[in-house]
């Protein structure tokens, strides 16, 4: 038996010509575990040179100007034909020069692993110097990253403070989620602070806080219970009806079926959808019996 005193390991070795063969092994066992412990992550790796190189480089105004505008030119296909890939070239240009709609838009497609790797960690360091240039996208952005727990933990705490921040300078995408908040998240509801907020965001012209707002007047939750005024929010809503996705119509006129008080907004919502020739609404109002 042979004591190696330097990885701590014991051997059985019966001769001395097998005691060489006996180290070796050792040896390797022990190479095997410490290599495990120690697998480098390249991707991770990566991660941190990108979020280094966004804060060490220096990019002069000229020059991110210029590549934010060849960004969004290749990533709308305004003039030219559309290329991500050149355009995430662009925008990390930019974003290096510290102009905040280029991180917004670089993140953006970190994010979704669009001609660029899928890289959440440095999508959110660009969102963050972002909304601290008071970018009110990004902050938005973050903040339903928070909420919904979209590429990283769930935290309501976080949305609530970065929503607050962006509803304090008008933002009625931000005003809609913190009523969204305290209108379905169990430890957090609160009917009187949810029509607050989706009736501020409805009076910036917020189109699913207006529909909202009149489900809430029609059933009496957090406001006086008032078919008049449900109908009158209805009514501004359809003025942008047709510059919404029938998919949402739809999905939100079948959740506004159930209820006797809101079915006059399942059916118009699903009839706006259907006059978009979406199918699957066609189908649903035929099935209710509501003419086309």
């Amino acid at each position: 038996m042979t004591k190696d005193t330097l990885h701590g390991t014991t051997c059985e070795c019966t001769a001395l010509d097998e005691q060489e063969s006996c180290n070796c092994a050792c040896e390797n066992d022990s190479i095997l575990s410490n290599t495990s412990d120690k697998v480098i992550d390249f991707k991770q790796r990566t991660s941190e040179l990108r979020q280094k190189g966004l804060l060490s480089s220096s990019v002069s105004s000229f020059q991110a100007t210029r590549s934010l505008a060849f960004g969004i030119m290749y990533l709308t296909g305004e003039g030219v034909v559309r290329d991500t890939a050149r355009a995430a070239e662009f925008l990390a240009v930019a974003a290096k020069g510290g102009i905040p709609q280029a991180k917004h838009e670089l993140a953006k497609l970190h994010l979704e692993g669009v001609a660029v790797p899928y890289d959440p960690d440095y999508a959110r360091l660009l969102l963050e110097g972002a909304s601290r240039d008071e970018y009110l996208p990004s902050t938005v952005y973050l903040a339903e990253m928070y909420l919904f727990g979209k590429n990283g933990p769930k935290d309501i705490e976080e949305a609530l403070e970065l929503l607050y921040a962006a509803a304090s300078k008008s933002e009625p995408a931000a005003m809609y989620y913190l009523a969204l908040i305290y209108d379905k998240e169990p430890e957090y509801q609160n009917s009187f602070e949810a029509a607050y907020w989706y009736r501020r965001a409805a009076e910036y012209g917020h189109f699913k806080s207006q529909i909202r707002l009149a489900a809430l007047y029609a059933m009496g939750l957090g406001v006086p219970q008032c078919p008049e005024t449900a109908q009158a929010f209805l009514d501004v809503a359809q003025e942008s009806l047709e510059e919404q996705d029938p998919r949402f119509l739809l999905w939100q006129g079948e959740h506004f079926v159930a209820q006797p008080e809101t079915e006059f907004l399942a059916q118009a919502l699903i009839k706006a959808a259907a006059d978009m020739h979406h199918t699957p609404a066609q189908r649903v109002l035929m099935q209710h019996g509501w003419r086309g």
